[in-house]
């Protein structure tokens, strides 16, 4: 079942990697990320800034397989954009502070092992030039 996670805001300053839109059509991931126990942990940021580095409408976030052992949240967040899958080598906002939207985990209270999650990311166009993203990802947590 996909679901949809609602936005909570927060602002933190991190620099930490986020996907824009370009001309590709669709995009697929597999990643790992290593946690501590018993903590919230940011594990994804997505955004989808315009060319003038304004934030745009955020990508729509959708939970293909919510998590065994631990809740999400999602949260407004600023982070450096940085390139990573399917971003313009050009894009004026690379290296700059943007807006952009956070998923977090955190594991069950005592959970120590591995966990995973299932998105579908879709990332509006952003430009007369672009076209809509959608982008598959699967993240592998191991919770120490």
């Amino acid at each position: 079942m996909t679901r949809r996670i609602f936005q909570f805001t927060a602002t933190a300053f991190f620099a930490i990697a986020i996907t824009a839109p370009s001309s590709a059509a669709d995009q697929h991931a597999q990643r790992s990320v290593y946690i501590s126990a018993g903590r919230e942990t940011r594990i994804a940021s997505f955004g989808a800034p315009n060319e003038k580095c304004e934030t745009g409408t955020n990508p729509d976030i959708q939970i293909v397989e919510w998590p065994s052992y631990g809740t999400l949240a999602d949260k407004s967040v600023r982070v450096i954009a940085e390139r990573i899958g399917v971003a313009r080598r050009d894009h004026p906002c690379l290296g700059r502070f943007i807006s952009s939207l956070a998923l977090y985990y955190r594991p069950t209270a005592g959970f120590h092992g591995s966990d995973r999650i299932r998105l579908r990311v879709k990332f509006p166009a952003t430009g007369p030039q672009d076209e809509m993203v959608i982008r598959d990802e699967e993240i592998l947590i191991t919770v120490r």
